[in-house]
């Protein structure tokens, strides 16, 4: 008995397709939080970082390790 006849006869290909069911649902759970769970308010507040001036302005000056 080869190798190749062990490894087909033990029946492996179930955990691949649990493996696969199991990602795919954790991909499904991070689409539902992204879309539906997360707040609004949230997303409003970032999209809009890139135009307060006050914001951006922070970063720089902490890392320059002074004011601007």
């Amino acid at each position: 008995m080869s190798l190749t006849d062990i490894m087909s006869a033990a029946g492996l290909t179930t955990w691949a397709e649990l493996g696969l069911i199991l990602c795919f649902i954790t991909f499904l759970a991070i689409v539902f939080w992204v879309f539906a769970v997360r707040g609004k308010p949230s997303y409003e507040h970032q999209r809009l970082l890139p135009l307060d001036d006050e914001a951006s302005a922070a970063p720089h000056a902490a890392a320059k390790g002074g004011d601007l």
